[in-house]
């Protein structure tokens, strides 16, 4: 089985967009992630307004045959109007994206899951997905919650994202994994991380943006985690490495995170070979 990466936004969020897909294209991706809306206090990111640079990203794609895996990042709170997003909406349309990576920050779990299919009626007019992605510290903590409003929603273009950090740091549950519908999978993001107990939200939050490890470096179950996934997916590899970025150039650190990525992945294939 064949199987495509994707370089995701945060591995080398230093760069430009159009750097990106260069980095992407020289180091063997096969797709790059964009970030257009800010997922925190980063941004704000000109690709989204600047219609000369979303032509000179969309001409590398092209030049370089990369494809835009995902963009980011719509998040979800009580105030939600999913028609002031139809200008996102139209930028990912016009980069090739196939996906939109979605954060639900809503307690009101009808409210969210009404405002959620909402966009993907939006999302659906573009060809695009609405993935949503479970993290400890939102209204969407685990698998399971993320799981029920994917559900609740029963839109053709609902997707759940499985993060391998989030996945870590919530419940850690295989069984929860494998009542995933292989239709909800649209693409899967690795990374590694090591052991933290009784992590504060600040520091969950610290490591997901800046400070991860390269898959199979920490102490993260990857093989447990993708053999209880769906295969033949896109794995986005989100390695930020803050850390380290003074010591090893994006190129250098996108190469690292692949070569890591693809030598889990095998790792799976051989375990359920043997298996």
């Amino acid at each position: 089985m064949e199987h495509k990466f994707s370089l995701a936004f945060l591995t080398v969020k230093d760069i430009s967009p159009i750097d990106m897909v260069r980095v992407a294209s020289e180091t063997g991706y096969d797709c790059v992630g964009l970030r257009l809306f800010p997922a925190g206090t980063d941004g704000p990111y000109s690709i989204l307004t600047d219609r000369s640079e979303q032509r000179d990203v969309r001409s590398a794609l092209n030049d370089t045959g990369i494809q835009v895996a995902d963009v980011e990042v719509i998040r979800i709170g009580e105030s939600f109007r999913p028609e002031t997003f139809l200008p996102f909406l139209e930028v990912c349309s016009y980069l090739g994206a196939k996906h939109v990576l979605v954060v639900g920050d809503d307690l009101n779990r009808t409210r969210l899951i009404d405002n959620y299919g909402a966009f993907l009626a939006k999302a659906s007019e573009f060809e695009l997905s609405g993935d949503l992605e479970f993290m400890p510290w939102t209204a969407v903590p685990t698998v399971s919650d993320c799981l029920e409003i994917v559900q609740a929603v029963n839109t053709a273009n609902a997707g759940l994202l499985v993060d391998a950090l989030h996945w870590d740091r919530s419940d850690q549950s295989i069984h929860a994994l494998k009542q995933i519908p292989e239709s909800l999978v649209n693409y899967i993001q690795l990374c590694d991380a090591p052991r933290l107990l009784n992590p504060t939200t600040d520091q969950l939050i610290h490591t997901a943006r800046s400070e991860r490890l390269c898959p199979g470096s920490g102490e993260i179950d990857l093989v447990g985690m993708l053999s209880a996934l769906p295969q033949g997916k896109v794995y986005s590899v989100e390695v930020p490495r803050e850390s380290e970025s003074s010591r090893l150039s994006p190129r250098e650190r996108a190469e690292e995170a692949l070569f890591c990525a693809k030598s889990v992945v095998d790792r799976v294939v051989q375990t359920n070979i043997i298996c």
